[in-house]
């Protein structure tokens, strides 16, 4: 069960924080909520009560439960964006790629309800009249953006193969982050997370490395 939400202090913050703040405590009751009833079951009068305001507020600031879902992928999305570039600071190449896998296993560990809200709406978009689709392909168009991104300028140093097609390994990567994160929230006990990430990271540093890099055994 959700604490209760602290009272506001109203007097010291202006009315654009206070709109700010409210934002954020409904979205993060938007997770609970998702995360325990499932996106048909989360209303937006119980978020809006769960975050501690009135049964209208959701309603009005995000118009429809597909806004407000809208609204929870993007938090959710710069929240690990955020991480991850802190993360990956200058890396490129493949020691950017291993970066992206051990905070995203990280920002896992550390915020799962996070995690498994985001899922829940990833598969959820992909029926019928959802509103939210375009908003996760977008997200998912800007992993594999920053990833084609590390792998064109690692080609261009001379650390991963020139043969590899950059758009075709960044949806393989992206193909793993997800399939694995997927397989582990349904079935946590059967799921080595933190060993297939390093697993993989193995394989990528075998795979991606140029040529004149490689080992000769």
């Amino acid at each position: 069960m959700a604490s209760d939400p602290q009272p506001e202090p109203r007097n010291s913050l202006s009315q654009a924080e206070r709109t700010a703040l409210s934002d954020r405590r409904m979205l993060e009751a938007a997770v609970e909520l998702i995360v325990e009833r499932g996106i048909e079951k989360a209303t937006l009068k119980d978020i809006g009560e769960r975050a501690g305001y009135s049964r209208g507020l959701a309603t009005y600031r995000f118009g429809s439960k597909a806004g407000l879902f809208r609204a929870v992928i993007r938090a959710v999305a710069q929240r690990w964006l955020g991480e991850l570039t802190r993360s990956v600071g200058q890396r490129t190449g493949i020691e950017a790629l291993c970066t992206c896998i051990d905070s995203w296993h990280r920002f896992a560990m550390e915020s799962p309800s996070h995690i498994r809200a985001l899922h829940i709406l990833f598969y959820q978009c992909i029926g019928p009249d959802t509103g939210f689709k375009e908003r996760v392909a977008e997200v998912l168009r800007k992993q594999r953006d920053d990833v084609e991104s590390w792998v064109r300028v690692g080609i261009a140093r001379g650390e991963i193969d020139p043969a590899l097609d950059p758009a075709r390994q960044a949806e393989l990567f992206c193909a793993f982050i997800y399939g694995s994160t997927y397989q582990w929230l349904v079935e946590p006990g059967a799921i080595d997370f933190h060993g297939i990430a390093e697993d993989f990271k193995r394989a990528l540093r075998a795979s991606l490395a140029a040529p004149a890099s490689r080992k000769v055994s």
